[in-house]
């Protein structure tokens, strides 16, 4: 069964919806839209306290989103083409990209040093689980 983003609204915490209105609002349809900004103004947040909750989200875990801290994620499967002498083979690469504030460590560019160096370490490789 597929969740509806009236479900998905409501099972996010303030930090997690300000995040989503802050980086993802715009990728939506206008009614679709609207349907977020009426979540918005049910839970009370104005753009001071979005302003505020997406500042600083302080120390967060390796398996979390670097940027929000959320750890709702849906993975990505991507094919890459590696060239050799006489031919060439694709390889299949697994990502994950947050689904508050979509955001992906393993593909767009560092938000910072931690992230940087965890990126050149091969910690956001996150392996798919069976």
């Amino acid at each position: 069964m597929k969740e509806t983003l009236d479900d998905f609204l409501r099972n996010m915490t303030d930090m997690e919806l300000a995040f989503f209105s802050k980086f993802r609002c715009k990728e939506f349809m206008p009614e679709s839209q609207h349907i977020i900004q009426s979540e918005i103004k049910k839970r009370n947040i104005t753009e001071l306290n979005i302003a505020e909750l997406t500042h600083d989200i302080g120390q967060v875990e390796l398996e979390n989103c670097p940027r929000c801290g959320s750890n709702k994620f849906q993975e990505i499967k991507d094919t890459e083409l590696r060239a050799t002498k006489y031919g060439g083979y694709e390889v299949e690469i697994n990502s994950r990209k947050c689904r508050i504030c979509s955001y992906n460590p393993q593909k767009d560019k560092p938000i910072n040093w931690k992230v940087r160096l965890n990126k050149f370490l091969g910690k956001y490789a996150w392996k798919k689980l069976k």
